[in-house]
């Protein structure tokens, strides 16, 4: 189970790289991801960040690759934001919830057009 510290220290961290991400990051790659939540480990020396692409023609590979070419970044930036003794390590890894609700969506329209 997951302590308070670890969710709060998780939530700090997915506001300011979704700040960071809106306001300071230029990168055209990352322009339409959202950061869907933050795991930390239970030492806080890890952050995995879940990340989501909203524009379905933008392939989350490239915004993969966006967003661990900034890391470096984040993580400086993580550093000036959040008080932790270490900043985290920072691994982003994609979240694909949503296009998995819009893929079972779509089944089941299918399945309650056909006729019995």
């Amino acid at each position: 189970m997951r302590g308070q510290r670890t969710t709060r220290v998780g939530d700090r961290i997915r506001e300011v790289v979704s700040q960071l991400l809106v306001k300071k990051v230029k990168d055209p790659r990352v322009s339409f991801c959202t950061i869907t939540h933050v795991q930390m480990t239970a030492d806080l020396k890890i952050a995995r960040v879940y990340f989501s692409v909203i524009d379905e023609l933008q392939d989350w590979r490239k915004t993969m690759k966006g967003l661990n070419s900034a890391k470096g970044y984040i993580r400086h930036e993580l550093g000036k934001q959040v008080v932790l003794k270490t900043v985290p390590q920072i691994e982003f890894i994609h979240d694909d919830t949503f296009e998995e609700m819009d893929r079972i969506r779509n089944l089941l329209e299918r399945v309650k057009a056909e006729p019995l």
